[in-house]
């Protein structure tokens, strides 16, 4: 993996890039939580998104949003979130012309972040979302776009969060058409601190991409 600096709207954007060594591999986004909340994309939750695309072959790109780290710029609105992803997919299709699927996956805010993109871009072939934010409840965006993701949630989060990882569940099903399957990562707490939560979520997000990329499942 290397850092590379991708051109966006307000200035610079600090990447890391891994290229598979597989010709035409399938392409992966993460997408780190809040910037507000001290999530970047070298925090312990991005690094495993990052991690179990890595090592299942894909070309997979993690970033920082304008603002945050070094990447230049004022820390931004979703808006202006939703334009630094745009530019991040389209640089990473750039660089791999012959890939022909393209996954996202992101944690806490991030994974909504990558509803609202998978909306937007009709090419998107799979997600994963990560103990999403459980304080955002504005589904309106949401239409019809069958597809294949993973929702995957500490087992340990609360009550709160099983009870919005159901009722997402059924939002996602019922006004998107999507085949969502949920995983309760055994024993883990909200953030994934502990070592043995992160490796049992790397190995849940790993098994599953691998199953659906391989099975040749996806729309």
């Amino acid at each position: 993996m290397v850092d590379v600096i991708i051109t966006g709207e307000s200035g610079k954007l600090h990447a890391v890039y891994h290229k598979s060594e597989q010709e035409s591999a399938p392409l992966a986004v993460v997408l780190s939580g809040s910037p507000r909340q001290k999530c970047h994309m070298n925090d312990r939750v991005s690094y495993a998104m990052f991690r179990a695309f890595m090592d299942i072959g894909f070309s997979v790109v993690r970033f920082n949003y304008r603002g945050v780290n070094d990447s230049e710029g004022a820390v931004g609105t979703t808006a202006d979130n939703m334009l630094d992803i745009a530019t991040v997919i389209d640089w990473i299709q750039n660089k791999n012309e012959d890939s022909e699927r393209i996954w996202l996956a992101g944690h806490q805010l991030g994974a909504w972040y990558v509803l609202q993109m998978m909306m937007r871009r009709p090419e998107i072939s799979g997600f994963a979302l990560v103990s999403p934010d459980t304080s955002v409840s504005d589904f309106g965006f949401l239409s019809p776009r069958p597809n294949r993701g993973l929702l995957l949630q500490a087992a340990n989060e609360g009550e709160e969060a099983n009870i919005f990882g159901a009722h997402l569940t059924q939002i996602l099903k019922k006004q998107a058409q999507i085949d969502l399957e949920t995983i309760l990562v055994k024993n883990a707490e909200a953030g994934y601190s502990q070592p043995g939560d992160l490796r049992q979520m790397y190995n849940d997000l790993k098994a599953y991409v691998g199953r659906e990329n391989a099975d040749d499942r996806l729309l």
